[in-house]
């Protein structure tokens, strides 16, 4: 009977389900719970041999459990909302590139349609700083 109770106690301890043992006896006696020793029973735990394990509560695992998880997810959120900023942040970059190409390309029709030599210098002058932002932007190649 007592080898029974035993591969009850280790298949309880290995499906995660067990709590905490403890070997009670009165005279002849043996009784083993997850709560305190009753009224008439005294302690023997410490008299326990290796092939019974004690386990720590599963409400404190659980508890454990359920932080972690929390932490999981604030984790997940967090990463969600970081990619979502530097997908926006390259959007806003490359937008930028593409306003400052468009006027590029305005200055130079400008240019090529203009009939006065003078204007035609400022807005070479002006195509060329805008192509060097571009560049110092990283907006090219």
């Amino acid at each position: 009977m007592s080898r029974q109770l035993a591969v009850m106690m280790v298949l309880l301890a290995a499906s995660g389900l067990a709590q905490a043992v403890t070997k009670c006896q009165n005279g002849s006696e043996t009784l083993y719970t997850s709560a305190s020793c009753p009224a008439g029973y005294r302690n023997v735990t410490g008299s326990m041999r290796s092939h019974v394990m004690t386990v720590p509560g599963v409400a404190k695992n659980q508890e454990a459990d359920r932080a972690m998880s929390a932490l999981r997810m604030q984790a997940a959120a967090q990463n969600q909302a970081d990619e979502e900023m530097d997908l926006r942040a390259q959007n806003a970059f490359w937008n930028q590139c593409l306003v400052i190409d468009y006027r590029v390309r305005a200055t130079e029709r400008a240019m090529q349609t203009t009939e006065y030599w003078s204007y035609a210098d400022r807005y070479r002058e002006h195509a060329d700083a805008l192509r060097a932002l571009q560049y110092g932007m990283g907006c090219l190649g």
